[in-house]
Order: C-alpha cells, then structure tokens, then sequence
C-alpha cells in the first residue's frame, strides 16, 4: 500500500478563480476541496441523490486551512483525502491539495483538515450514520489504517514569538 491517500479530485485553475495578484484567491482553494468532499461522501454512499431521497446528509463543522504554495491559472491540481478519524456522528477528515509542474512534478498547494457531521435535515439535528453508510466509512477507514498520521493535524493559529 501506498503510503499517500488516494486521489479523490482533479481540476484544473479557471480564470475567474484568479485575484489581482494573479494567483487563486483563497476562496477557491475551499471550493475545490469542497468539491473534493462531495466526492468523498458520494463514495461512502451518502451524496445529493441519497439526502433527497431519506433526508439525511452531512454538513462541515470545521475547518483549519493552510495555503502553503500559490497556483495559478490552467494549473492542474489533485486533492487527496485521508479519513483521520470517526464515530457514529462524525467525520474527521485531512485532505492534500498538490499543483502539478509542467515537467510532472508536484508540490503541495493547500491542506484542509475538516470535521463533518451526519445530519437529519428533516429535524435539523445531527444524527448516526445509516448503518449501510456506516460500513462503508469503516471499509474506508479500514482501507487507510496504515497510513501515517499527517503532522499539521490540530494546529492552532497564532504568531510565534521568541
């Protein structure tokens, strides 16, 4: 096994993602990892189709991003996510964002760490995972056991003094 998360996502940088400094604004690195978790919970059976149809979906609690290395425009970029942690109601999440070079190198772009939740949207309150969801989160978590923890995990924003 390898010891990366699987990729979930690809796109690449469109213009009206850009800024004036002519790299991605900061509000599109969110939109490409949420796309990339929309994928995620489509995997673990638990997409759009699905919350119409029972109710039942998942909304983020939080989220801690860093924006490690500009992108900019037509650049490709994959997102991988590992699957940190979870009980009956929640998800915690860490996904990698990495730009590719035109010489097929790659560096990391951003990082999002994400805790999510199972909701009822008929009550607006959380809930357990269906147990059919459940299995496939423990199939997922399962899948990635041994990959190693990442180090920024549960950072705190702050400046550093000396």
């Amino acid at each position: 096994m390898s010891n990366r998360a699987p990729v979930i996502y690809q796109t690449s940088i469109q213009p009206e993602w850009l800024d004036y400094n002519d790299h991605m604004n900061v509000a599109y690195y969110v939109l490409i990892f949420d796309h990339a978790g929309e994928e995620v919970v489509k995997s673990l059976g638990l997409g759009a189709e699905v919350s119409q149809e029972t109710g039942i979906s998942w909304m983020v609690l939080e989220n801690h991003i860093t924006y490690n290395n500009e992108v900019v425009l037509d650049q490709p970029v994959e997102v991988r996510m590992q699957l940190l942690d979870h009980d009956s109601k929640r998800l915690h999440f860490y996904f990698e964002m990495y730009a590719k070079n035109e010489d097929g190198s790659e560096y990391l772009a951003s990082t999002l760490e994400q805790m999510a939740m199972c909701v009822d949207l008929n009550a607006r309150k959380s809930s357990v995972f269906p147990e059919a969801i459940m299995a496939n989160i423990e199939r997922l978590a399962a899948e990635q056991q041994d990959l190693p923890r990442p180090e920024n995990i549960g950072r705190t924003i702050g400046i550093r003094r000396k």
